[in-house]
């Protein structure tokens, strides 16, 4: 996964997000997956149920920056 994200991260306007559910995901990974900054472009929930109450989250990391 950790390759994979290093080659989309590579690739021109490309950002990638990652979404954390539940508490066995590991913080470290999931730094290694996103874009800068992480600040907004790791989201963590603890359940599938609170995908909702980060969905702007979601959103805003997804769609920030492009134009």
């Amino acid at each position: 996964m950790q390759v994979e994200a290093s080659r989309l991260k590579s690739l021109p306007r490309t950002k990638v997000v990652a979404l954390g559910i539940g508490s066995a995901v590991s913080d470290t990974e999931l730094r290694a997956i996103a874009s800068e900054p992480h600040n907004k472009n790791v989201i963590r929930v603890q359940n599938f149920s609170s995908l909702n109450d980060v969905a702007d989250q979601l959103r805003d990391a997804s769609y920030s920056g492009w134009s």
